[in-house]
Parts: C-alpha cells; sequence; structure tokens
C-alpha cells in the first residue's frame, strides 16, 4: 500500500514537471514572436537602461516649460494682472503741491533772471491791446518764447513791420496775422501760469483740498496729471514757436514770412490745436478743483 502511494506521488509530480516545462516553451515562443513582430514593424524596443535615461530627459523638458504656458498664459498676460500701485492721500497730495511748488518757483526764478538783463524791446502794436497791458503782460509773451533775448528780437523786428496807418495789404505785416500770432504766445504761458498755477491751485485751493476728508488720492491724482500734461504742452510748443518765428524773420519777402508765422496762427495747424488742448485741460482742473474744495 504504501509503495502504491509512493508511486502515485511520483507520478503527480511528473506531470507537474511536465506542465510547468510545456507552459515556459509556451512564453518563451510568445516574446520571440512579439520581438519578431516588433522588428517587422520597425518600432525600437526600449530595454531598462534607456528607459532610464529617456524618463531622465523628460523630466528635465517638463521643467523647462513655465508653468504659465501649460495654463495658456504667458508673461505678457502675467503683467497685465499685475496690481497696480496706489498712492496713499498724503503722497498725492505732495506730489501736486510740490509740482505746483516748483512750477511757480521755475516761472518766478526765470522771470527774475530776465529781468536782471534790464532787455528795451519797443513793440508800439502791443499798446493796440489791454491784455499787453504793463511789463508783467508783456512778460507773458517773453516767457511763451522760453526768454530767448535773440528770438524776442526777431518778434520785435517782425511785428514792427505792421503800418497801422495803412491797409493791411500795403502793411509790412498783416495785423491779423500779428494780432493771432501775439495772442497766441500770450495764452501758451497764461492759462498755465496765471490760469491754472495762480488761481485753480493756489495755496489756499490746495490747502481745502488736504483738509478736506471727502477727497479720495485718486481726485488728488487726476489734478496732478492734468498739470503735468498741461506743463508739458507748453514745453513742447516754446521751441517750435522760437522756430517758426526764427525762420520767418528770415524769409525776404512779406508772402514768405507770412507762410511762416501761419504755421502758428492757423486754425487748424498743430500749435493752434495744442493751445486749444491746454485752454479745455485748465478747464477741466478748474472743474475737478472746485469740486474738491466745496466745503
Amino acid at each position: 500500500m504504501k509503495n502504491f502511494d509512493m508511486l502515485l506521488l511520483l507520478v503527480l509530480l511528473v506531470l507537474f514537471i511536465v506542465f510547468i516545462m510545456f507552459y515556459w516553451n509556451q512564453d518563451i515562443k510568445h516574446n520571440s514572436r512579439l520581438l519578431e513582430d516588433l522588428a517587422l514593424s520597425e518600432v525600437q524596443v526600449v530595454t531598462k537602461e534607456d528607459l532610464s535615461s529617456l524618463e531622465g530627459e523628460q523630466l528635465e523638458d517638463v521643467q523647462s516649460v513655465s508653468p504659465n504656458k501649460e495654463n495658456g498664459a504667458d508673461d505678457t498676460d502675467l503683467l497685465l494682472n499685475l496690481p497696480v500701485l496706489t498712492k496713499t492721500k498724503e503722497e498725492a497730495y505732495d506730489g501736486l503741491e510740490g509740482r505746483v511748488r516748483e512750477s511757480k518757483n521755475k516761472f518766478l526764478d526765470m522771470s527774475f533772471q530776465f529781468a536782471k538783463g534790464k532787455h528795451q524791446f519797443s513793440i508800439p502794436f502791443f499798446e493796440r491791446f489791454a491784455k499787453f497791458d504793463g511789463d508783467a503782460k508783456k512778460d507773458i509773451v517773453y516767457a511763451s518764447l522760453g526768454y530767448d533775448i535773440k528770438v524776442i528780437r526777431k518778434l520785435e523786428t517782425l511785428v514792427n513791420k505792421i503800418d497801422p496807418n495803412v491797409p493791411s495789404y500795403l502793411s509790412g505785416l498783416d495785423k491779423r496775422i500779428a494780432s493771432d500770432l501775439l495772442d497766441i504766445l500770450y495764452n501758451v504761458t497764461y492759462y498755465v501760469k496765471e490760469i491754472v498755477l495762480n488761481n485753480h491751485l493756489n495755496f489756499f485751493n490746495l490747502d481745502k483740498i488736504k483738509i478736506n476728508n471727502a477727497v479720495l488720492s485718486e481726485d488728488i491724482v487726476a489734478i496732478d496729471t492734468y498739470l503735468e500734461t498741461l506743463i508739458q504742452l507748453r514745453e513742447n510748443l516754446i521751441p517750435k514757436l522760437c522756430l517758426y518765428i526764427s525762420q520767418a524773420a528770415a524769409k525776404p519777402g512779406k508772402a514768405a514770412m507770412e507762410a511762416e508765422l501761419k504755421k502758428i496762427t492757423d486754425q487748424n495747424g498743430e500749435i493752434r490745436q495744442a493751445v486749444g488742448k491746454m485752454m479745455a485741460i485748465s478747464k477741466t482742473i478748474e472743474d475737478l478743483v472746485n469740486v474738491q474744495v466745496q466745503p
């Protein structure tokens, strides 16, 4: 009986070994056919070493891509989304008050330096207009030419070509052109110095703006921005005015001379339009200040 049990166990063991060997061969054949198929299809077989190297390269590629790109955004979009830096009311007021004080001091200093020279100009045509009555009013015209003595002399020569006793077509310079020229020269400085700095933004109004709790920093920044624009417009006009007057004075004939001056006086010209902007800005500043100084 024991011999029979041993024989049965031996038979089962043999059968188990045969079974294992059969499936092992089947797996080897399957892998061989798979490799042959891959070779025929020209697909590259990647080894473990190749796989490790590939994973490292892919990791570097991922790290080199900006996170913003993955989300469909770029660095420009991020810049647009940066928070806007705002000023406190005190900072805004200090900026406005400082600009006003600096601009006033600049006008005073340049006028003082000009007056020290004790220059004498004779422009009788000035006397035809009340707005040019007195040295302070004439000084506004000279300021629009940057107090350039040579250019003011040329302006004197041009305007004095007018003969008030004859019609304009017989005069050395058309009276209408001369009138418009002096008017523009006056307004270029008048709306900055007298209307805005000495009136709308006088220190009394600035103090009201400072102590009015209803005034926001944004309101003060708006006034300051308009003032900066107004000052810049004037600064840009001064060299152009000097250039056209100098060119006009160099022209030998009346027609050529007046053609140069019309670059200043032309209703649709660059200078006239800039002066119009200055007037509009000064009115805007007036409106903004009036709102802020209300009790």
